[in-house]
């Protein structure tokens, strides 16, 4: 991708960027995924091994993953890994026990009591990626969350072979509930159930395309955390940033792999913009996926110099970015003006990788600008509020005329006369007192 030094050309790329994964263009992939859907809700374990067989090339024996399996699964990954999972299970769990909220109900003026009472889901589907990159972060970053928000039954999803990280971040957390399947399948089974899988609330976690769009098709019969697309990072930087560090920063995202991810730089420097895209073509030559990554840098990317780095966060906030790195002498400054980011990261050893891994909030955010609206996954995307309403005699009286006149005016009678029957009944026990 060139540089861009006109902000109008800026501004349109931010507009390319995050439309790259306009799911009503994918008519071809969401007929396919409706068929899936359809064929797992009739066909239940059946549908499910055929398309694990199609899909990933994989003859399933048991759907669901023994226990003996998850109990060995600890010995079969290095002791180092071992002790990293737990470490980072330990911080993850530490801090988001800050964020779970407590019913509260509180007197207010009439003294009437009102409040809400927070309660965790009955029970949720964890999707875990496989494939190429098996997330045993992912794992970590929802399983936790809903762990520490109270729900009693995790299940979770994920295409085989799986892999024994996955199994072991699982047997940490308690966890016995794990299905082999993946894609589409995976999500209609966790929505309609089948003869092994018993169905759940609500489904969290990413996934390619095939998820995403059933995710989406199947909301409303159960709950979804979000639409996630292609992973992307955002950088703010001044000329004290290194260029190594940007270029291996924003490759991190771009490595994913899908051809869909982005990247996006804003500076003050053209000598770091031009430093920065020369260390990136150079460490790119390393990667697996040199090919995919840098057709991501060439179509979905971009370096942007701006004259003043207060026009930084203008574009950043156009943009709402998944990750935002902030690489500067004050980045503390810049993140005042921040509205619009799943996460950010402040100075230059803040990289996007600690959030992924062990940071603690969740790597689950949101893309393709949907942070101007969205925020990432925490302990409340486990749990639900329920509204508390309490009123006495004395504050209903002084209530009831006015919801009359609303209901009145609505034109819906039975809502004015609930009020009206015992506005009457008060009135009346008043009299007789009297």
């Amino acid at each position: 991708m060139p540089i861009i030094k006109d902000l109008k050309k800026a501004h349109k790329k931010i507009l390319e960027i995050n439309s790259r994964f306009d799911l009503a263009k994918r008519k071809n992939e969401l007929k396919a995924v409706e068929k899936i859907i359809d064929n797992v809700k009739r066909g239940g374990d059946k549908a499910l091994i055929y398309y694990t067989k199609k899909f990933d090339k994989v003859n399933l024996k048991n759907i669901k993953v023994s226990k003996a399996e998850i109990k060995n699964s600890t010995k079969d990954i290095s002791y180092k890994l071992l002790t990293s999972i737990k470490k980072a299970i330990e911080r993850i769990k530490i801090f988001h026990k800050t964020n779970v909220p407590s019913t509260w109900i509180k007197s207010f003026k009439l003294k009437e009591r009102l409040g809400y009472k927070y309660v965790p889901l009955d029970s949720v589907g964890i999707y875990i990626p496989g494939g190429q990159s098996p997330l045993i972060s992912t794992v970590l970053m929802t399983a936790v969350l809903a762990k520490v928000a109270g729900v009693k039954r995790i299940a979770i999803f994920t295409p085989p072979p799986v892999h024994k990280g996955i199994l072991a971040a699982c047997k940490l957390l308690g966890l016995n509930e794990i299905y082999q399947v993946g894609g589409a399948q995976a999500i209609s089974a966790a929505a309609f159930g089948t003869e092994s899988i018993k169905s759940v609330d609500k489904i969290i976690g990413p996934g390619n395309i095939y998820v995403t769009l059933a995710k989406k098709l199947v909301f409303g019969k159960i709950g979804i955390d979000g639409l996630y697309g292609p992973s992307e990072i955002a950088i703010i930087a001044d000329k004290s940033a290194r260029p190594n560090y940007l270029a291996i920063d924003l490759l991190s995202q771009l490595e994913h792999g899908s051809g869909l991810e982005s990247a996006f730089i804003v500076t003050n420097s053209e000598i770091i913009a031009k430093e920065t895209q020369k260390t990136l073509f150079k460490l790119a030559k390393n990667l697996p996926n040199k090919k995919i990554v840098l057709n991501s840098w060439k179509k979905n990317s971009a370096i942007v110099i701006v004259r003043d780095l207060n026009k930084a966060s203008d574009l950043i906030n156009m943009l709402a970015p998944e990750h935002l790195e902030i690489i500067t002498k004050n980045p503390s400054h810049i993140l005042n003006k921040i509205k619009h980011a799943g996460a950010v990261f402040l100075g230059e050893y803040s990289c996007e990788s600690i959030g992924d891994y062990i940071a603690g909030p969740s790597h689950c955010l949101p893309t393709g600008g949907s942070a101007k609206f969205s925020s990432g996954l925490t302990v409340m995307d486990f749990m639900k509020k329920i509204s508390v309403i309490s009123f006495d005699k004395k504050s209903f009286n002084k209530v009831a005329k006015d919801v009359i006149n609303l209901a009145d005016a609505e034109g819906l009678k039975a809502h004015g006369d609930a009020v009206r029957v015992r506005f009457r009944s008060l009135r009346g026990a008043l009299a007789t007192k009297q």
